[in-house]
Parts: structure tokens; C-alpha cells; sequence
């Protein structure tokens, strides 16, 4: 397959063979670990995949995104995304979607549903959450973090929960360019107490956050709350530069679109070099169901999810009737590369399908796989597609006579030979799953065959006539 070599690759691919990019490989010096581990007695996260924070902090490394989800299922998807079956110990949400007290109360459901059914006395429960860009300031942004402490009472102070909260900075400013964002609306809707503890932020956007920043280090620094970490979100290269230049304490995670994977490296090479966790966020959005604008790219995620499947089911870890996604895959990939994914999901069966379970039982990708899926998500990001497609190899033999095979379009109806395949011979042909061919036995159409492609993509199947 003929490839692009942009700046994903120096993020992601872990090469087997040279590449002509200009920049080294960055994802060459990250070891891909993320795999879970045998439960001890002081390991509240047992069988999760995990990543260590500069501060030495365990995270989960499989989330669920809650931002702004229907506040009517929050509690629910929350309690069965701890059941054991899904295993998730890391939720996302922000201050700002004024729902964190809906997030405790299902972490607390979750966590007495399990000491119920499996004895579990305590589970260990990751919640990042964000302050919102009007409460930037130092006064402003403390107020804002204890509100969200205080709506998380519920999980801080119940037996049977060891909530760790990741606190960050959801914006470094109100952009007056991002349609949005209202700047002065936002201002002058907040209540009076907000207004009083501080500055307008919008009006000094280039020191507001540092002021914030400040407030973090206070709460950091305070083993009174349950902050196990701070960072920031949706900031610049720039911005990072310059909170690096004034931190006592600098950022242990940085939450960014998938977006920034391919368009913003140097960002992603900053944290990297500094020893900073990656959590991405927008990923089905952002990727996955972008599968119209790159079908090329789209198939060869799913040739690789239908060889894992393969491995894993001859592995035992999958039943017959099981197979890998390409949502799946892609974010396997993250994780094997250490980097959080926070999917969001409302509905129970696609909760198990990228749970923390689910993803930990996938094998560690090949180098190949890793480049085709790196490939694959470039190409689905920027809505450039791969130059050739994945495809089922299909071999006709005609084994008593000449047939004369055509491929059918079922949604129009119409028909387009492919080829005469005379007695004795076989002719090879790239299909897709579904696809469906009629074969004749003469040029007149006497007796006609139907056939439908029921082979996965990358696999080769053999038909005789």
C-alpha cells in the first residue's frame, strides 16, 4: 500500500523498515507497556492498563468521557463501567458541565455494587476535571476547584471508594475568534460572589491562567484533598513553553484533541520529552466516524482488527462469535503507547466494547499493524485517504466449464462483467465484504449463481464454479 510520511508518524509508528521522513521517529523511544497487572494487596487497580505520571501517580489508561453527556444516565453508565466485566477506572468531565455530583454518586453505586457481588472493599476511581476559562485567576480558580471537590464529596468520603482527582485548566483563555466562546456574555453572567474573587480573566488573557496555574500548585501541595495530579488542557505549544518557564510544579498531564496528533507534533514531542501524560480526547468524532471521508483508510483498520481477531481468538481471548472493531484497534493503539483515551459512550454494549477490559486483552501490535494504523488515522483525520484500499482476495476456478462472472450492484441493479473464466482456469479478483457477483454459464444468461463476499478484509478466498 502506497503510504503517506507526515508528522503522525513521528508520534506513533514504531518503524521496521527505513522511512524518508526528515524527523526522527519520536514513538521509536517510547516503550509500549501498557498491560495489566496481577492484583497485590495495596494495587486498588488491578488489570487496568496504567501509566505513571512524573509525580509517580498510577492512571488509568482506558476512561469514559461524561462532558455534557444526558445528565439522566450518568450515574448508571458510570456504575457498570466499574463492574469487573468492564473494569474502567477513569472519568472525564470539566467543572463546567456542572455534573461531577452526578459522577460521585455512580462511582459510589459502582464501587457498593462490587464489594456486593465480588467482595471488593474499595475501588480506586481516576476523575479528571477542568476549570473553565471564566474562572481563570488565582481566587477564582480555587473556588472553582473546591466547588468541584465539594460536588465529589460523595466518592471522597465513602469507604468503599479511593477517588484520585486529576484537576487541569480546561482553556489557557476565552478565544474572542472561537464562534462559541462570548467572552463578555460569559462575564457578565456569572454570579456575583465569582465576580468578586477576582479580575475578568478575558481582559488579561495572557497572565489570568498563570494566576491559576499559581492556585494549582497550592492544591497540589495540600495532602488534605484527594488531587493526585494537575494539567492542562487545549493549550498551544506556546503557552505549554511558557507555563514551563514560571511552574514550581509543572504539568503531569495534558489533555488534547486527537486532532493534535497529526496537526500539532511538536506539542505531542514537548510532553514527551518532558515526561508528560498524553490523555486524547475526541477520537470516535474525530476519527472513527470520519470512515466516509477516507474508506481506504477505514478498510485497513478493519484488516487489522480482523487479523487481531484472528490471534486473539486462537489465543482464547475472544469466543468464535467475537471480533475486534476498528474503534477497538485504534484505541489499543493509543494505550500501547501509553496514552489515555476517554471514548464516550451512553450505550452498554459499546461501553464493554472499549472498556479497560476489552482493551487490555489485545495483543501488542506488530510494527506493520502499527504503521497501518497510523497510516489509517492520519488519513481519517485529515480527510486525505490512503492511495490504494484493503481488500478481500477472492480466486475463481472454473472447474467443469467456461462461466462468465459479472459483479452485481445491488442498489441500482445494474451488472458489469469482470471476466470469462474458460474450463480449467482461475482468475483472481480485490473484493470488499458484501460485495455480490453473478455467475453465468453462457453469454446468453441462461443459469445464472449468486455469490456474496462474506470473507474479512486482508483474508483470501478460494470459490470454485
Amino acid at each position: 500500500v502506497i503510504m503517506r510520511c507526515s508528522s503522525i508518524l513521528l508520534l506513533i509508528v514504531v518503524a521496521s523498515a527505513p522511512w524518508n521522513c526528515l524527523s526522527e521517529n519520536l514513538f521509536n523511544r517510547i516503550s509500549r507497556f501498557a498491560t495489566g497487572k496481577k492484583k497485590s494487596d495495596d494495587d486498588l487497580l488491578g488489570g487496568v492498563p496504567t501509566a505513571t505520571l512524573s509525580n509517580g501517580v498510577k492512571m488509568p489508561l482506558v476512561g469514559l468521557g461524561v462532558g455534557n453527556m444526558i445528565p439522566d444516565v450518568i450515574p448508571a453508565i458510570i456504575s457498570h463501567g466499574l463492574r469487573a466485566d468492564k473494569n474502567i477506572r477513569l472519568i472525564d468531565t470539566s467543572n463546567v458541565s456542572s455534573n461531577e455530583m452526578l459522577v460521585a454518586q455512580g462511582i459510589v453505586e459502582g464501587a457498593e455494587y462490587l464489594e456486593q457481588v465480588s467482595g471488593e472493599e474499595k475501588a480506586e476511581v481516576h476523575v479528571i476535571t477542568k476549570i473553565w476559562y471564566t474562572h481563570l485567576g488565582y481566587n477564582r480558580t480555587l473556588m472553582a476547584a473546591q466547588a468541584s471537590l465539594d460536588a465529589l464529596t460523595l466518592a471522597i468520603n465513602h469507604p468503599n471508594v479511593e477517588l484520585k482527582v486529576h484537576v487541569m485548566l480546561h482553556w489557557p483563555r476565552c478565544y474572542d475568534n472561537i464562534p462559541w466562546m462570548n467572552c463578555e456574555l460569559e462575564e457578565e453572567s456569572l454570579p456575583a460572589y465569582i465576580k468578586n474573587a477576582g479580575p475578568p480573566p478575558h481582559l488579561d488573557k495572557e497572565n489570568a491562567w498563570k494566576e491559576s496555574w499559581k492556585a494549582l500548585e497550592t492544591l497540589a501541595a495540600d495532602d488534605s484533598n484527594p488531587i493526585a495530579s494537575i494539567g492542562v488542557s487545549n493549550f498551544h505549544l506556546s503557552d505549554l513553553e511558557e507555563l514551563e518557564g514560571v511552574a514550581k510544579i509543572k504539568p503531569q498531564v495534558v489533555e488534547t484533541n486527537a486532532w493534535s496528533l497529526l496537526y500539532d507534533p511538536l506539542l505531542i514531542e514537548f510532553c514527551h520529552k518532558r515526561g508528560v501524560h498524553l490523555v486524547a480526547y475526541h477520537l470516535m468524532d474525530g476519527i472513527i466516524h470520519k470512515a466516509d471521508a477516507a474508506p481506504f483508510a477505514y478498510h485497513h483498520l478493519l484488516l487489522v482488527a480482523n487479523d487481531m481477531t484472528k490471534i486473539m481468538r486462537s489465543r482464547g481471548l475472544l469466543e468464535q462469535d467475537e471480533e475486534l472493531t476498528a474503534a477497538q484497534v485504534v484505541l489499543a493503539w493509543l494505550v500501547q503507547h501509553s496514552i489515555s483515551v476517554i471514548p464516550r459512550t451512553t450505550d452498554l454494549y459499546h461501553l464493554k466494547e472499549n472498556s479497560a477490559s476489552s482493551i487490555a486483552k489485545i495483543p501488542i501490535m506488530n510494527d506493520k499493524q502499527v504503521q497501518t494504523i497510523a497510516h489509517s488515522v492520519e488519513a481519517l483525520i485529515s480527510g486525505e485517504d490512503l492511495t490504494e484500499d484493503a481488500f478481500v482476495k477472492l480466486t475463481f476456478h472454473a472447474k467443469s466449464k467456461d462461466v462468465y462472472l459479472y459483479w452485481h450492484d445491488p442498489e441500482y441493479g445494474g451488472e458489469i462483467q469482470v471476466a470469462k473464466i474458460e474450463k480449467g482456469s482461475s482468475f483472481d479478483e480485490s473484493s470488499h465484504p458484501g460485495h455480490v457477483y453473478r455467475v453465468y454459464d453462457s453469454e446468453e444468461k441462461e443459469n445464472m449463481e449468486v455469490l456474496t463476499v462474506n470473507g474479512k478484509y486482508g483474508e483470501h478466498t478460494h470459490i470454485e464454479l
